[in-house]
């Protein structure tokens, strides 16, 4: 594994955590921005896996 990619999967990990902790507070609204950070930094990840 590329350090690039380990470093991009300690962060989706970090937000998964965050956006599930937010959620179960109640705070829809963190909550849904970190799964968008989560979708754009998944949608890098693939297009990261598709050109190397």
């Amino acid at each position: 594994m590329t350090k690039k990619n380990e470093k991009s999967s300690r962060l989706l990990a970090m937000l998964r955590y965050q956006a599930e902790h937010y959620q179960s507070l109640g705070k829809g609204a963190i909550s849904q921005q970190l799964n968008a950070r989560i979708r754009r930094l998944l949608n890098e990840m693939s297009v990261d896996a598709v050109n190397n």
